[in-house]
């Protein structure tokens, strides 16, 4: 799992709006890098349709590498009420289907969700690492990272790498037992 949330916990502010994260040059580097690792994502339906109006008429303020990488990989979208998905290469599955794209081979899964998807996807056991981005912004209301029940559970802090933003990457993973 990969999003980006404020300091105060929320992944958007009140008005569902997500502008406030930072992005300099070496973070853009690293979401290049990131994006070049994996053979898919995983999205929530809000995030999803935020993102497929973005994507696929980026312009040159955005990095060549996540324009194509953002087009061409394959895209998940979780949701039981989506009808079409138009954006290039993507797809509608329900919850349950994870497990079974997880035990495919090929290189990591990206879950980029929203707090229910995200919530949803911790609950069932589905995600084995979390990389959280922690914006140094206070918004002081909006939707919370986790929005729901979910089990307990024990985690690693295994990376850490602060931004010339003022933002950090966290990578935790699941602790050994």
């Amino acid at each position: 799992m990969h999003i980006n949330m404020s300091l105060d916990g929320y992944i958007n502010d009140a008005g569902g709006v997500i502008d406030w994260h930072f992005a300099d040059e070496e973070f853009q580097s690293y979401l290049d890098e990131m994006l070049e690792s994996i053979d898919g994502m995983v999205f929530g339906r809000v995030a999803f349709e935020e993102l497929a109006t973005f994507w696929p008429t980026a312009g040159d303020d955005v990095s060549p590498v996540q324009v194509r990488r953002m087009n061409e990989l394959p895209k998940y979208v979780l949701s039981r009420t989506l009808k079409d998905t138009d954006w290039h290469n993507s797809h509608r599955m329900e919850e349950d289907a994870i497990a079974d794209l997880k035990r495919q081979d090929g290189r990591d899964l990206a879950l980029f969700a929203g707090g229910r998807a995200a919530t949803a996807a911790i609950r069932r056991g589905l995600v084995d690492e979390l990389r959280i981005v922690v914006n140094p912004v206070l918004l002081g209301g909006g939707t919370r990272l986790f929005d729901g029940a979910y089990p307990r559970a024990e985690l690693s802090l295994t990376h850490t790498r602060r931004f010339a933003s003022g933002a950090l990457l966290l990578t935790y993973e699941k602790a050994p037992r």
